[in-house]
């Protein structure tokens, strides 16, 4: 349906609208006209007895549903399953169903704010810790749709709405799953139409554009574009037509975010999210949102912030809400690290503690009842039989400790590269594995090396907690041969001068000195110039 818009531009009374006035169903007066699409609208309205203001999506009077037969159904669904979606970044909805005049009605959470699509028009490219908190918060709505088996399908900027929440000025609310589909759907069960253009062509899969079966996966895919969008102001692929463009994700590479937009600085740690939410192949991205979600977090570490603060599960830690079925446990917005392991008892642990023994007081030299003797005998029988019996039972089992495991996924661009850890080989990427063990230790660093024929060799050290990179390998440059040294050239005008050599004194014979000869060193005779 279309993009809504900012309450506070987008409402007009329409005088000419003849839903403006009207109570639908004896409960909705029609106010205002907040947005409008091809097949629907959007109105203001207010709920009676209540009074309550609520947003009444409305299906167009003079939609032509012969030409989608299957729309009726799919408005019907989307009430349906967006109704047990309770998750606070998931746009509430009060009720849904059709009046005797045949007009089909859901009435939603009235939000007064703007779209994302807005804000990125306002203010973009974001800082990065902001364009985390926004996404995060996404994420979270969808790991509850995925929890009850939809997929959105139409991920956008225009379908993110930013509203005001405590101190939060960008707490998110997900909209519109009119194009929702169930995962336990088949090929023929899933309500769609030949030649009826599901999604947006900026925001689409590979999968989704070839008119592939799509999954989790998808979702993912649409996330990471708008992440791409938020960090640089700019989506991934923009082409002359609509028909270049779906080809351009399904067959061109994605650009790096320094090409879009030189201006940003991104860490690595965000950009390996942006680039394997992008991956060409579903089953290199993110398995689920909650893996997605372990990544922000991480990256979020790297900026310094904490992120989904006012939102999300930071509103279930204060408030002790118990997480609905499929959103997942409520995990602490600054760990990324996995709970610690639940430590055995020792036997001697495992038994209760002995009752500190407080002498009593001396009594007084008096005679003793033989009642309050025979109490005290009684008393003391007791107490050694139980203290028997917790020595002689065995110590409780101690419970069983779950090995850590952590899932590697290592890529490389070229793809191919030999990963080593200490000079052996872990394979070539693509790398999936699973480690378990002192490997898994969110404490223990992993020194990688990434080799390829033809390139330089890539390093990383990477914690137990967080196994995962994209190695960007660089062309190895080729030796250059040496300088050849020119001569060295006199100085004009100068001559070269030749130093004289001192003759090499010649050794004599020996035999005894002439007298009255002069004498001369001893052992040498005189050299006559």
């Amino acid at each position: 349906m279309a993009e809504p818009v900012s309450t506070t531009t987008a409402t007009s009374t329409a005088p000419g609208d003849p839903l403006i006035g009207r109570v639908i169903n004896d409960r909705f007066k029609v106010l205002s006209i907040i947005a409008r699409g091809g097949m629907g609208k959007v109105y203001r309205a207010e709920q009676a007895p209540l009074g309550r203001i609520v947003a009444l999506k409305v299906l167009q009077p003079n939609y032509n549903g012969e030409s989608d037969p299957e729309f009726h159904k799919r408005f019907f669904l989307e009430a349906s399953i967006v109704s047990k979606l309770t998750h606070p970044n998931t746009v509430t909805l009060y009720d849904y169903g059709q009046s005797s005049d045949n007009v089909y009605f859901m009435a939603m959470e009235y939000l007064e704010g703007r779209t994302l699509h807005r804000l990125l028009r306002e203010d973009a490219p974001l800082e990065v810790g902001r364009a985390l908190h926004i996404l995060v918060q996404a994420c979270r709505a969808l790991r509850e749709a995925h929890g009850h088996g939809v997929i959105h399908r139409d991920l956008k900027p225009a379908n993110l709405y930013l509203v005001r929440h405590d101190d939060d000025q960008d707490f998110v609310k997900v909209l519109d799953f009119g194009l929702l589909k169930r995962t336990d759907e088949t090929a023929e069960e899933a309500l769609t139409q030949t030649g009826l253009f599901m999604g947006s062509p900026k925001y689409m899969a590979p999968e989704q554009i070839r008119g592939e079966r799509v999954s989790l996966a998808t979702d993912v895919y649409s996330l990471g574009v708008i992440l791409f969008e938020l960090l640089t102001g700019k989506v991934p692929f923009e082409r002359s037509s609509s028909v270049n463009l779906l080809m351009a994700h399904v067959s061109d590479p994605v650009p790096t975010l320094v090409e879009t937009n030189p201006l940003v600085q991104v860490p690595a740690a965000v950009e390996e999210i942006v680039y394997r939410c992008l991956a060409k192949r579903p089953e290199e991205r993110y398995a689920s949102m909650d893996e997605l979600i372990a990544a922000i977090k991480h990256a979020g570490a790297s900026v310094g912030r904490p992120l989904g603060s006012m939102s999300g599960e930071f509103i279930n830690s204060l408030s002790g809400r118990v997480p609905t079925s499929g959103e997942g446990p409520v995990a602490p917005l600054t760990s990324t690290l996995p709970p610690p392991l639940p430590r055995a008892p020792t036997p001697r642990e495992s038994l209760p503690a002995a009752p500190a023994v407080t002498p009593p007081p001396p009594a007084p030299e008096a005679r003793r009842s033989p009642l309050l003797l025979g109490v005290g005998l009684f008393v003391l029988a007791v107490g050694l039989g139980v203290a028997i019996r917790l020595v002689a039972a065995p110590p409780p089992s101690a419970p069983a400790v779950v090995a850590p495991t952590v899932q590697v996924s290592l890529d490389s661009d070229p793809p191919g590269a030999e990963v080593l850890e200490g000079g052996v080989s872990l394979g070539r990427t693509p790398l999936r594995s699973a480690w378990t063990g002192a490997r898994a230790n969110p404490d223990t660093a992993h020194t990688l090396v990434f080799r390829h024929a033809g390139f330089e060799d890539h390093q990383v050290t990477l914690s137990g907690a967080q196994l995962t990179h994209v190695a960007r390998l660089r062309p190895r440059v080729t030796d250059v041969p040496p300088m050849p040294v020119a001569p060295v050239e006199p100085a004009p005008g100068v001559e070269p001068v030749a130093l004289p050599v001192a003759p090499r004194l010649r050794r004599p014979p020996r035999t005894a000195p002439r007298a009255n000869a002069p004498q001369t060193p001893t052992g040498y005779r005189d050299n006559v110039y």
